[in-house]
């Protein structure tokens, strides 16, 4: 079940924006989006959509930028073994390749270097430089890595140069190389400060090519490298990364580069149209793999090669790399969610475990965790006496100060508010692990732990969401970090056929109406909120529009991010489930819920002992705050009636139907001895007779006891048709004439009893959640009314 998110619907001026879109000839909305993140002025907004003459900045105005180029063109005119050392992620490799490619067609003397996840770890190592030293290298220019290399430079060997380049935020005390170029350096005067590595490197190229051609326009080849290394590494598509992006992306689809053809041949990619999500989702996580498992070196070989079949070769690797690193993903995942099984509470922070996890994937994993549970994350790997652990986070918590405050139990530690890697002693997990639930439990409020959704725009229902506006929609590409793609809302649409699809039946599809308009559906990874959707169900939706090509038709999807309602109700009453497994779930990851239960004697579980769990019986009023409402039992009295549904009015609840047609089934029958009939009234007195004519006296408690089909009613209906008589608990034969039952008082009672329960026990297991919803509208409303 999801947690509920906080929408966070963005106001703006839609008159302000229905002007300016009319001068530049796009829908006001494509123009909302742009002033809710602040690009406000028409000129901006121009320029974002359309783009600019000139997208670049001076690359000499990055400090230290002019000394690095002329030390390396030096070096290429000298014949000096150039080595390019780079970092293994996506970044790194396309940093290596880029400037590696533009070396070389200087004609330049160069090699590349990509350390060993596994055995080197981030950035400079002794060992390395040490080697490539001995092997030649009198010029090392790093890329996406190299800033805290303090002491690896201190280090080096005579005779070896390191000009550093990268984007990471620089100690205070830095490495005694030769030439650092990086934006963020306190007194560096470049104006764009979120390059990616890669970014960083192709303003280098730009720089080394301006040196030697001075009159010609800055230098904008490979873009493409530049766009997989930009996107993979998450930093904002604003500025100069946009328009590098939106360059890069459009080189992709006639790239000269025969290692990324064959990548995007091989992995499935779109061959035209590649967007900023194809690299995110497709191409990225593919160099990635290689990185994580292998040796990234592979991935910079087949980006730089012009060799087809070697290509070829290198790509399909790639491609069974990343099938293996989806497998050990999956398998991890697996384990760490039955770890999490096996605890009472999922609450605050998330951090676990294991001998032999692979310390190259468990960062993926975090992430998905985080993703399902929005809770800081950290997974750890054994391995003896040492552990490595990827660290990830929600935006409310800093992750490298909380971890900065655990610093005494850790080896060491890095990474910034959102990532992180550790380092530590396995004998300290346990002691780490406390350390850090209880700092973020400092830290944190629990509405810090409820997703927010900025919703953009609330559509009219007279509003439609065409093909047209797709298309122009698809102007804000290329979307990702500080340009997200865009989120609207429906307010009261209609949901038709909701149904779980996909190989393991994870996701969702279904229609949605929303005024005259009808769309088709789909939310990933949710099948199992299908127990609170149901035809006709009216919610509100947020959701991204997407264009749908099926058969050269094109059409418009909605592809769902969260729905809601003021009252969702979950029925998991013809569920094939087990509601001890559901509520367990649900207790796990929420707070404040209220459990109805016929006798609260036998509540489920150990319940009782938290304190944020209520156990009542079907009748007594819920709290106002609470957030979930669970009927676990199934109810013996009325409950679906107006006044008598136990939820509070105030909206954000859920309702979770847990009791089954089982239960009804074994009520019904209760109820048959409860309220016995006439066929049911026969088969008794045919029993009792019997035994009377055996016996002829009986001791009323015994009978009781025995009897399988006589109830103290039917003893009561017998005596008052003077069937059998009772003196002092002890039962004769009475009267042997025939008399109607209608003469019987108490059974007269028990019919109208008996169809007032039964109409209940039908009701409480047929009554639909529109109807509930309705009834519990109805209730609000008259509240309210009252008020």
């Amino acid at each position: 079940m999801r947690k509920r998110k906080i929408w966070q619907l963005q106001k703006c001026d839609r008159e302000y924006a229905a002007g300016i879109a009319a001068d530049l000839g796009v829908s006001p909305v494509v123009v909302s989006v742009l002033l809710n993140r602040g690009v406000r002025e028409k000129e901006e907004i121009r320029e974002f959509l359309f783009g600019s003459e000139q997208p670049f900045h001076e690359p000499l105005l990055m400090k230290d930028m002019q000394k690095a180029a002329e030390r390396i063109l030096e070096a290429v005119k000298n014949g000096e073994q150039i080595t390019v050392y780079g970092d293994y992620d996506v970044d790194g490799i396309s940093a290596s390749s880029l400037l590696y490619l533009y070396l070389q067609g200087l004609g330049a003397k160069v090699n590349t270097y990509i350390p060993k996840r596994k055995n080197e770890g981030y950035g400079l190592n002794n060992e390395a430089l040490a080697s490539l030293a001995e092997a030649g290298t009198t010029l090392l220019v790093t890329v996406d890595c190299g800033i805290s290399g303090v002491d690896e430079v201190a280090a080096a060997p005579a005779g070896l140069e390191i000009i550093i380049t990268d984007h990471h935020t620089p100690p205070d005390v830095l490495p005694a190389a030769y030439a650092i170029v990086n934006p963020h350096q306190r007194d560096c005067r470049y104006p764009f400060k979120y390059l990616s590595g890669v970014g960083v490197a192709f303003k280098l190229c730009q720089a080394l090519h301006q040196m030697q051609h001075l009159t010609e326009p800055l230098w904008s080849e490979l873009t493409e490298l530049v766009a997989l290394g930009t996107v993979a590494d998450i930093v904002p598509l604003r500025g100069e990364n946009r328009a590098l992006v939106k360059l890069g992306l459009a080189a992709m689809e006639n790239t000269g580069i025969v290692g990324l053809q064959k990548l995007i041949e091989h992995s499935g990619c779109p061959q035209q149209n590649i967007s900023a999500e194809n690299i995110g989702f497709i191409l990225a996580p593919r160099l990635n793999a290689v990185g994580r498992l292998e040796h990234a070196q592979s991935a910079v070989e087949l980006l730089v090669t012009d060799d087809a079949a070697k290509a070829d070769m290198v790509a399909e690797q790639l491609n069974a790399e990343n099938a293996l690193r989806q497998e050990i993903s999956r398998k991890i995942f697996i384990e760490a969610e039955a770890m999490l099984a096996q605890q009472e509470r999922i609450e605050t922070a998330i951090v676990l475990a294991k001998e032999g996890w692979h310390a190259g994937v468990i960062g993926i994993v975090a992430s998905r965790l985080v993703d399902k549970y929005h809770l800081p994350t950290i997974l750890i790997s054994i391995d003896g006496e040492a552990a490595k652990g990827s660290c990830r986070s929600i935006p409310a918590l800093d992750l490298y100060s909380a971890l900065n405050e655990c610093s005494e139990l850790l080896l060491q530690f890095g990474g910034h508010h959102q990532a992180a890697g550790l380092t530590l002693r396995a004998a300290r997990v346990e002691s780490f692990k406390k350390r850090f639930l209880g700092v973020v439990r400092g830290r944190l409020e629990p509405a810090d732990y409820q997703p927010r959704l900025k919703i953009e725009c609330l559509l009219d229902k007279n509003e439609e969401v065409s093909l047209q506006l797709v298309r122009e929609l698809a102007m804000l590409e290329p979307l990702g970090c500080d340009n997200q793609p865009p989120l609207f809302a429906f307010k009261d649409a209609v949901v038709h056929y909701p149904k779980a699809f996909g190989r393991d039946n994870n996701h969702l599809r279904f229609y949605t109406d929303y005024g005259k308009y009808n769309y088709h559906s789909i939310m990933w990874n949710c099948a199992a909120d299908l127990a609170c959707l149901y035809n006709n169900a009216v919610v509100d939706l947020a959701f991204m529009p997407k264009l749908n090509v099926w058969k050269d038709k094109e059409s418009v999807n909605l592809q769902v991010v969260d729905f809601d309602q003021a009252l969702q109700v979950y029925d998991y009453r013809n569920c094939n489930v087990s509601k001890e497994t559901v509520l367990k779930n649900i207790l796990q990851t929420s707070k404040k819920t209220v459990i109805y239960v016929n006798n609260t004697d036998f509540a489920p579980g150990s319940v009782s002992m938290m304190t944020d769990v209520q156990v009542l019986a079907y009748g007594e009023q819920a709290e106002a705050t609470a957030e979930n409402i669970i009927f676990y039992d199934f109810p013996q009295r009325e409950i679906f009636i107006n006044g008598a549904l136990p939820v509070p009015d105030r909206s954000g609840k859920r309702l979770l139907l847990l009791y089954t047609r089982a239960e009804a089934d074994k009520q019904c029958a209760e109820m048959e001895k409860l309220y016995p009939g006439r066929s049911r009234l026969v088969h008794a007195y045919k029993e009792l007779a019997c035994t009377l004519r055996q016996q002829a006296v009986i001791d009323r408690a015994d009978l009781l006891r025995s009897a399988t089909d006589i109830s103290e009613e039917a003893l009561k209906v017998f005596e008052e048709l003077d069937f059998i008589r009772d003196e002092h608990g002890k039962i004769s034969f009475g009267s042997l004439q025939k008399n109607d039952l209608q003469n019987s008082p108490t059974f007269r009672g028990l019919q109208e009893e008996g169809r007032a329960a039964f109409a209940s026990c039908q009701r409480n297991i047929q009554i639909s959640p529109e109807e509930i919803i309705g009834l519990w509208q109805g209730n609000r409303f008259n509240k309210l009314r009252k008020c």
